[in-house]
């Protein structure tokens, strides 16, 4: 492990630090409508919300309803407690899409019909780290007719940690158990959702044709500046609650970078796929099966926009079978994975056999206003930094033998600040470039405020290192100091000064590497959840 020095890891800001005022004005509205009856909306339910991404909740415990034969006043409405049993079966119902919230039943008396629907008492928001906050949930919410439970639905709290791109990125899968658990009566029901991430960039470099920020291809831009706006990223869920013990996750994503070798704008695939099998309302055990994201390390930052060093070395998707275990403090997991190239990072010697292999671990203590901390570490058997050429488009380019990879992770909140720090290396040295393959990152986050319309000042410092002392290949480095605010509840908006240097991209790296190179970037973020 080569030593931290601060001359060779921090870079100097008195230099590079560019002020920037950035002014956004957003407006969001989102609403429900069924199409085939009448419906009502309650006068803003912003009690209403999910518990599946928020770590504090108890595991299986439901919002307090209005109990049986109670009236409670709700605008002009009257509510009564339902008599009706919970546990009933219920048909799907053909309206469009409506919100099913996590409750038994109630009734509102009106002069104009009966409607059934959720009522519950407003709960504490609950917070957690940027991209990643609990809050309650959208201002308009509509009810079914006739006592019937949708089966398609959506719910913002639900997918925006799931389809969250910078947090939570290797143990989504137990958001989809938790969720489960705050449904009351049990039939199948079907969560849908989308996201969109929208980016300007503009940036100077000191090297003409070579910019080494991460978050774009080197091959995107050329001269000594560069402007650009897209849409980065779309991605959408489909969630399927299909029996108490089985559930189905489905993610597709369009990501607007080329693909090598034609460079064809864009491209459309199925991100994820997998089942998950397990209730925890019944045991803290769980299996899962399919395509995700491996669980190795935690990979995600507090910045808004802008993803680690460390997550650009070690993120790793990949099809297999894990094993794992949840409870308030621990989370564990084991999986066995199929063998040859998967997505990123995971790699083996050979395919046709489940002969790759992941574990990780989390313990995780306490609650913000007192002080939380996370701990963990993980372990994952075999990475493409075993093969001798510098690529990843090579399927059937394997190494002789497995160089593994470990994680140490770590994050502690205490009111208004988050501090967090990860670390990742191989066990070998990549036979590209004679060294191990390292990365870290060091960060920081003050909240001036949480929740509702939260913002969020963040710093973040990400290093890897692949060469030796003096290489060109040596290094990337990535600085980003961040702003985010919440417009509404379903947009998010940042800012983000970036400051990248050393130029050492995977293809070619021993050939054309620049270890003087530095780029300095504005990077402007939009995130629209659904």
């Amino acid at each position: 492990m080569p030593a931290f020095r601060p001359g060779r890891h921090v870079t100097p800001l008195a230099h590079h630090v560019q002020r920037y005022v950035v002014t956004w004005i957003g407006v969001c509205a989102f609403g429900f409508t069924t199409t085939a009856q009448e419906t009502w909306t309650l006068p803003s339910p912003n009690d209403i919300r999910s518990d599946a991404a928020n770590l504090d909740a108890p595991l299986w415990s439901s919002p307090e309803v209005v109990p049986p034969g109670r009236e409670m006043v709700l605008g002009n409405e009257t509510v009564i407690g339902s008599q009706l049993n919970a546990s009933a079966e219920a048909d799907g119902v053909q309206e469009s899409s409506v919100f099913q919230s996590p409750a038994p039943d109630m009734v509102i008396e009106s002069d104009a019909s009966e409607i059934i629907g959720p009522a519950f008492d407003e709960p504490s928001p609950v917070f957690d780290v940027p991209g990643n906050v609990v809050y309650p949930q959208s201002p308009t919410t509509s009810v079914i007719m006739q006592g019937r439970r949708p089966w398609l639905n959506l719910d913002t709290d639900f997918s925006d940690p799931l389809l969250d791109f910078q947090n939570r990125q290797t143990d989504k899968e137990q958001m989809i158990l938790r969720h489960a658990c705050h449904r009351d009566a049990f039939t199948p029901a079907v969560y849908v959702g989308g996201q969109a991430r929208l980016s300007l960039l503009a940036a100077t470099t000191n090297t003409t044709d070579k910019f080494p920020y991460l978050g774009r291809f080197p091959t995107d831009f050329s001269g000594d500046s560069a402007t650009d706006a897209r849409l980065l990223q779309a991605n959408g869920h489909v969630t399927a609650h299909v029996t108490p013990m089985a559930h189905v996750y489905g993610e597709w994503l369009f990501s607007d970078v080329f693909t090598f070798p034609d460079h064809r704008q864009g491209s459309l695939q199925v991100r994820q796929a997998y089942a998950v099998f397990g209730d925890f309302r019944q045991s803290p055990w769980y299996l899962y099966l399919g395509k995700k994201n491996i669980g190795f390390g935690d990979l995600g930052t507090l910045s808004p926009f802008t993803q680690s060093v460390v997550w650009h070395y070690f993120s790793a998707l990949a099809e297999g079978v894990g094993l794992g275990y949840f409870d308030d403090r621990w989370h564990v997991t084991v999986a066995a994975i199929n063998g040859g190239r998967g997505i990123r990072v995971a790699d083996s010697t050979s395919r046709g056999k489940l002969n790759n292999f992941a574990a990780n671990v989390r313990f995780r203590h306490g609650d913000i206003e007192l002080g939380r901390i996370q701990l963990g570490s993980g372990f994952l058997l075999g990475t493409i930094y075993d093969g001798f050429t510098a690529e990843h488009l090579d399927a059937n380019q394997f190494g002789d033998d497995n160089n593994s990879a470990w994680n140490l992770f770590g994050q502690f909140e205490f009111m208004a600040v988050t501090l967090a720090g990860e670390w990742v290396s191989t066990t070998e040295a990549w036979p590209v470039t004679g060294s191990m393959v390292q990365a870290y990152r060091l960060e920081a986050a003050y909240w001036p405020h949480r929740g509702p319309g939260f913002s969020v000042w963040s710093f973040s410092y990400s290093d890897g290192d692949q060469g030796g002392p003096g290489t060109e290949f040596e290094f990337n480095r990535q600085l980003v100091l961040g702003y985010q605010k919440q417009l509404s509840h379903h947009m998010r908006v940042s800012a983000e000064y970036v400051r990248s240097t050393g130029f050492a991209p995977l293809i070619d790296i021993t050939t054309v590497s620049d270890r003087d190179v530095a780029q300095d970037s504005l990077v402007l973020g939009a995130t629209i959840v659904l």
